[in-house]
């Protein structure tokens, strides 16, 4: 063979070779660089997602935002406070957060690892604040949705002793005489509720009385607002089914600037935080739009560790 067809020869081997890695390396996905939560993947995710706060926090005091906004928050020590406030019908608590708690949201794993769960901070007075912002007003006109993932750790008999209003999310405020802002709490009647402030008044839509609620068990609470009606939905694993409560709502006034916005206290207009909120809370998102049902069914499925496209 001649020098010029070996080289022709050794030329085209090479280019068969070449080809096939590179339709090798087309047809093999590179790994993923960085594992990344699958509940709040699922989140990060939606549309019309404005603030995500994992509270997956483990030191430190910054409470991190992975909404495309970067509102983030800090995690501040409430008020000791040794008595109950019957005038306020405010609990007793000793002003404390606890970082790197155990996880309440199963869904929250670690390339779907269940032995790898994003933790969560424990709440007993102690709290998250983050500053005002006109998207977590919301601006009018408002439409919204809040969900968030919570365990509460006082007892049938303490709600019963101490009747006490225990916020999860306060961005309530009254101000001039103008309620205004909303809120996601538990009632004195031990009953979970969502609130709103219409100027003259705020206006509650409550859980019925058959739903108590019952120390250690998990809940996911959906807040949505239209613009005229407010609902509130508790674990809704089926949302062709009517929510828990819903009331007509029309007039929400945004809370004004400086009021900031809690996570774990209320009444956030005031010097001092009042409602504190005692025992686990996770993944709590705002969104600027009316979560549609089949994505707030989904939401809840693949936190309770079901995955649901």
């Amino acid at each position: 063979m001649s020098a010029h067809l070996v080289l022709l020869f050794l030329i085209g081997m090479a280019a068969i070779v070449w080809s096939a890695c590179f339709v090798g390396c087309l047809s093999k996905p590179d790994p993923p660089i960085d594992p990344y939560y699958l509940y709040q993947h699922t989140v990060t995710g939606t549309s019309g997602l404005v603030a995500f706060w994992p509270l997956n926090d483990t030191t430190g005091t910054l409470a991190v935002d992975l909404g495309p906004n970067d509102f983030n928050g800090t995690y501040l020590m409430g008020p000791v406070v040794t008595a109950y406030n019957a005038a306020q019908q405010s609990d007793a608590s000793p002003g404390t957060f606890t970082l790197d708690q155990p996880n309440i949201v199963v869904g929250d794993a670690v390339n779907g690892d269940p032995n790898k769960l994003s933790p969560c901070v424990y709440f007993n007075g102690g709290y998250v604040v983050l500053p005002w912002q006109a998207a977590l007003g919301p601006p009018l006109p408002a439409q919204f949705t809040l969900e968030a993932w919570v365990v509460p750790n006082w007892t049938l008999a303490d709600a019963q002793t101490t009747p006490s209003f225990r916020a999860v999310v306060g961005s309530a405020g009254l101000t001039s005489g103008t309620y205004s802002g909303f809120g996601l709490l538990a009632t004195p009647d031990n009953l979970w509720a969502a609130a709103i402030g219409v100027g003259s008044q705020d206006v509650f839509a409550i859980t019925g009385s058959n739903q108590t609620i019952v120390q250690g068990s998990l809940y996911f609470l959906v807040v949505t607002y239209d613009g005229t009606t407010l609902t509130l939905r508790v674990n809704p694993a089926d949302t062709t089914q009517p929510p828990e409560a819903s009331v007509a709502a029309s007039g929400y006034v945004p809370v004004p600037s400086p009021i900031p916005l809690y996570i774990g206290a209320g009444r956030p207009d005031l010097p001092m935080p009042l409602f504190p909120f005692n025992g686990y809370i996770q993944d709590v998102a705002f969104y600027n739009v009316v979560l549609d049902g089949q994505t707030i069914e989904t939401h809840y499925l693949n936190g309770s560790g079901m995955q649901v496209s």
